[in-house]
Formats: structure tokens, sequence, C-alpha cells
């Protein structure tokens, strides 16, 4: 492996992970919310899909799509379900005086493990972001080196970007001490995360 093939693919990592997305707003909110420590499991598994999910490029998933585009287009229609639904559900997080993990409610709905890896497999953004990466920065040679310094590369700067994010909610909680404004705030991320949905009309 080059200098140049590293150098790309950290710069490819960096900038997939740090730009605004579906998972940094859910990051954000959920760390505005919940505190920081809420969104680690929802982070490691949003961060954990997405280096496999190059891997499954990278072994025949981008092939399989391109074969059969009508399955394409069941998963666009189930990622746009379930990013309008987690929308609905971050736009209206109740809304409390602090944003402190052992204040939640049991029955208030946060991000999981579990909706960490259902967004990123759901996505066809996500699938767009792998193949992309696989065909770019692995390329036509392929190399299972290359691939899995690819996957590591990109869980290692995805968790801290995610979690840049977290924080950055968490400390807007301690801003935030308005019940309107928070209220507003969880309104105006949902909508951002809704909105996402656009790039997949």
């Amino acid at each position: 492996m080059t200098f140049e093939f590293m150098w790309g693919v950290l710069t490819f990592c960096f900038v997939m992970s740090a730009i605004p997305g579906p998972n940094n707003t859910i990051a954000f909110s959920a760390g505005l919310n919940y505190g920081f420590l809420s969104t680690v499991p929802y982070i490691i598994a949003a961060s954990g899909s997405i280096s496999m999910m190059f891997a499954a490029a990278a072994w025949g998933l981008a092939e399989f799509f391109a074969a059969f585009p009508e399955f394409y287009g069941y998963l666009r229609y189930a990622g746009m379900a379930y990013i309008l639904y987690l929308s609905w559900k971050v736009a209206t997080l109740p809304v409390r005086e602090k944003s402190d993990d052992a204040e939640r409610g049991a029955s208030e709905w946060r991000p999981t493990f579990l909706d960490g890896i259902l967004l990123q497999w759901v996505n066809p953004m996500i699938w767009v972001v792998a193949v992309t990466g696989v065909t770019t920065c692995v390329g036509s040679d392929f190399q299972p080196a290359k691939l899995l310094f690819l996957s590591v590369t990109f869980f290692v700067m995805c968790v801290p970007c995610l979690m840049v994010w977290s924080f950055g909610g968490k400390l807007s909680g301690r801003i935030i001490r308005s019940a309107r404004v928070r209220r507003a705030v969880n309104m105006l991320m949902g909508l951002l995360l809704a909105s996402s949905v656009l790039r997949l009309l």
C-alpha cells in the first residue's frame, strides 16, 4: 500500500464521517436530550455497520444491485420510511431540564444499537458511500489488505466524528435551558433528518 492510497482513504473516511447527515443529526439530538453516554451504542453500531458494508460491496452486493435494480428500489423506499420514522421520533423527543442519562424515562425513545445497524443497511445513500469507497479507494485490482485498511480506517474515523457531534449536543443541552427552545431544536433536527429523504427521490 502506498502513501497516496492511505492518504486517499483517510481523506475519504474523514469527509464521509464528519459532514452532516442522518447519523450526525441523530447523534447530536440524542446528546442534547439524553447526554453523551446514551449515544455510544448507536455510534458503535453505525460505524461498525458501514465498515462491514464496504466488505459487502466489495464481495458482490454492488453487482447484485446492478443485476436487480428493482431490489434497490425496494431498499430505497424502506430507507425513506425508516428515516422518516426516526425523524418523527427525534422531532417529538420529550424535553427535560437536563440532558442527563440518569433522568431519562425508561419508556422514552432513544437511538439504540439496533437503530444504528438498521439505518445503515436500509439506507441507499450509505450503500452509495460503500460502493464509492470500494471503487475509488480499493480499485479494480482487488486486494484484501486494501479493503481491510478501508474498513478499519472508516470505523476509527467515524466513531470520534460522531462522538464530537454527540458531545456538541450535550454541550448545547447545558446552554439551552428553555423547554420551548429545546423543543424547537428537536423539531429542527427532525426536519433536517427528514430532509435527507429528498436525496432518495
